[in-house]
């Protein structure tokens, strides 16, 4: 099987490397997807475990050309789809279209359905379509027609720990993915002092202990009747295998009494309550006893005009604090294109990153001192 991993822009390097610290070393990114070839069900299931920043897995089925309705048919027709639903299976075709003649979704949709239908029907005559889901995905771009089956089913930033709401959460995907593009590592202290609901403080410390990000929930794979049944439970072993318990130095802090109430809560859920200290306090009054450290923060956009002061403000102290913490090293993720003056100095790297479809910059300030090694 070839599987396809879709990714948000700016962090498929990211992914790629997670992938060749999963064993698989021979990727290549298409159109914002990494595809890895040669797969099993178990190959799924591993995937689906551990990626730490893929939005998704994928199963690619077939590719065509397909600038008619006829040859949209034609090509879904040629699937065997008896190989992946079985009788009871619904089908739910969902759609993407880039820059192909064909483009109304409702209608690429409608005749999607309709062929995969009628090859089902061929075998097992009236279907019932009251058992598992199997979502399909007719991306066409430059009229390429790729037909996709989602074994993931809801998104994989979904941990199962983060169940309560709070303003403008950070996906669990993208977190994961800020904390790989720096130099942080277990043995340094952590901190995000706009930690919201807890999300990159909670990533962190699942990195750390080695726990596996689809440990507490379930996929769409898992109701079919074509995997392979050992394929999960293989996962899991493994997953519960490479877990360690260490010390950590992790803070989360927030002006938000709600906040913190509410990322202590899903730090309980993950199972890294233990490992996080959370505080309320403002970002410009962190302080922190640890000679060498690194602070990830996604802070406030600022969604309206009248924003703007506060989020000048804002980077202004968070450039302050900076220099009272010579040894550590801040990150910021953040759409204001004059951070980098109201900070107080120019960012040493700075790459952009898509969050909620709103393009940031991901600004690193790096402290000029080196941590001694670990011994």
């Amino acid at each position: 099987m070839k599987l396809l991993i879709p990714v948000a822009s700016g962090i498929e390097a990211v992914v790629k490397r997670q992938l060749m610290l999963l064993g698989y070393p021979d990727t290549r990114a298409i159109n914002g997807r990494i595809a890895v070839d040669n797969c099993s069900w178990l190959d799924v299931a591993r995937l689906n475990m551990f990626l730490r920043s893929g939005e998704r897995v994928l199963i690619n089925l077939a590719e065509f050309s397909a600038t008619t309705f006829d040859e949209l048919f034609d090509g879904l027709c040629t699937i065997n789809w008896c190989d992946y639903v079985d009788k009871n299976g619904r089908t739910v075709v969902v759609t993407k279209t880039v820059n192909s003649t064909l483009f109304a979704h409702h209608s690429v949709q409608s005749v999607g359905k309709k062929a995969i239908v009628s090859v089902l029907q061929q075998k097992y005559g009236i279907l019932a379509e009251d058992g598992a889901e199997y979502k399909v995905e007719l991306d066409i771009t430059n009229d390429v027609c790729s037909v996709n089956l989602d074994t993931s089913g809801a998104g994989l930033h979904k941990r199962g720990y983060r169940t309560l709401a709070y303003s403008a959460p950070l996906k669990e995907t993208t977190a994961s993915a800020l904390i790989d593009l720096s130099v942080w590592n277990p043995d340094k202290a952590f901190a995000d002092v706009f930690c919201g609901s807890g999300t990159l403080p909670i990533e962190a410390a699942i990195k750390a202990l080695k726990i596996a990000p689809g440990l507490k929930r379930t996929f769409a794979y898992q109701q079919w009747t074509c995997v392979d049944n050992n394929a999960y439970a293989l996962a899991l072993d493994e997953a519960q295998q490479i877990r360690v318990n260490r010390p950590l130095n992790i803070i989360g802090a927030d002006i938000s009494s709600e906040a913190i109430s509410i990322a202590k809560y899903h730090a309980k859920q993950a199972g890294v309550d233990n490992y996080i200290k959370f505080n309320i306090r403002k970002a410009q009054d962190f302080k922190s006893n640890a000679s060498y450290g690194v602070n990830i923060s996604n802070p406030p956009y600022g969604e309206r005009l009248s924003d703007l002061d506060e989020v000048k403000q804002t980077a202004t102290d968070l450039g302050k604090l900076y220099k009272t913490l010579n040894n550590w090293n801040f990150y910021f993720l953040s759409p204001y294109q004059e951070f980098e003056r109201c900070f107080g100095r120019r960012a040493d790297k700075k790459r952009y990153i898509y969050n909620a479809g709103i393009k940031c910059s991901y600004f690193a300030f790096l402290s000029k001192s080196k941590p001694p090694k670990p011994v």
